[in-house]
């Protein structure tokens, strides 16, 4: 089955596909606006007023487990909004990512995939992997990112 993705790159080349109906909208953050929340995981960088509401920023980096670029959080960092599935929930967080790559329309009908670029720990949080011009594409399982973070600021 052909389906729409919005897909990002990572740090270490690591490619990640979204389901477009997760989708929310690209922004660009400025450091100094996030509010640090103490007690809550380190890869929760804090909150942002968005759009008159508080959204919540994730590192990708330290969430997924990847070894870091050399990012310096001096500079704006860019993110995608990413929405819950779940039906009645209003559930977003914004996914800080190296690099916007657009929309890609992917088959997920295709075998199963082992690629040594999604780590272990990583792994529980794709849906699947798929192959697209001769680039491997983890898709992301939105709703088990979701409960994993309400567990961790709960």
């Amino acid at each position: 089955m052909q389906k729409d993705y919005f897909s990002v790159e990572l740090s270490q080349s690591i490619n990640l596909a979204l389901p477009l109906e997760n989708m929310g909208t690209v922004i660009q953050i400025e450091p100094e606006k996030i509010c640090l929340v103490p007690g809550v995981s380190n890869y929760l960088l804090g909150v942002i007023n968005h759009q008159v509401s508080l959204l919540w920023v994730l590192d990708t980096e330290q969430f997924f487990q990847i070894e870091s670029d050399g990012h310096t959080w001096k500079q704006s960092l860019t993110a995608i909004i990413m929405k819950s599935s779940l039906p009645g929930t209003r559930k977003r967080v914004a996914l800080v990512v190296k690099k916007i790559q657009g929309v890609l329309n992917l088959n997920t009908e295709s075998e199963p995939i082992l690629s040594n670029c999604f780590l272990s720990p990583f792994q529980c949080f794709l849906d699947k992997i798929v192959i697209d011009n001769n680039a491997a594409f983890g898709i992301l399982g939105t709703d088990t990112i979701f409960k994993v973070i309400q567990t961790k600021v709960n």
